[in-house]
């Protein structure tokens, strides 16, 4: 009795990984990524990113978690929602916006892709955008700032 169970559980384990790696395969091995050279400090959430190489990938095909993973392999995991491109060009960027000497990752896109992901305004970046807001003459808070990024 306990060999048939044995051999039953070994079968449906079979199956679990062969249906998995099927999978796997089905939609691609790792989604879509870029590489990027930011040449300055920046926030993305409630963290400060030094300058340096970047690596942004999706975590799942919805592209909703983004992973962005520096030289040394520290992560940050955020979460981000779909943006449409307003220009035609589609090679693969990270857009920021800057306050002063403040920059905060706004806007991930991909090389090839219409559609983007753009993170959602921190506490932090809605407080220094107001403030900007009062002290700017011309009704602009902040800069957007591009870093062109190479598709991995």
């Amino acid at each position: 009795m306990k060999s048939k169970v044995a051999k039953g559980f070994a079968m449906l384990m079979v199956t679990l990984v062969l249906t998995a790696s099927s999978t796997v395969v089905a939609h691609g091995q790792t989604p879509q990524g870029l590489v990027a050279q930011v040449p300055f400090e920046f926030v993305i959430g409630d963290q400060t990113l030094s300058a340096g190489e970047y690596q942004v990938r999706a975590l799942s095909d919805s592209g909703e978690p983004i992973v962005i993973r520096d030289k040394s392999g520290a992560r940050t995991v955020r979460l981000t929602h779909s943006a449409e491109r307003a220009d035609k060009q589609l090679r693969a960027k990270l857009v920021f916006h800057r306050y002063g000497s403040t920059y905060f990752l706004s806007q991930i896109w991909m090389a090839g892709e219409q559609t983007g992901r753009e993170l959602p305004k921190t506490r932090q970046e809605r407080a220094i955008e107001r403030e900007a807001k009062m002290l700017a003459s011309n009704g602009h808070a902040y800069d957007v700032v591009e870093v062109v990024g190479l598709a991995r």
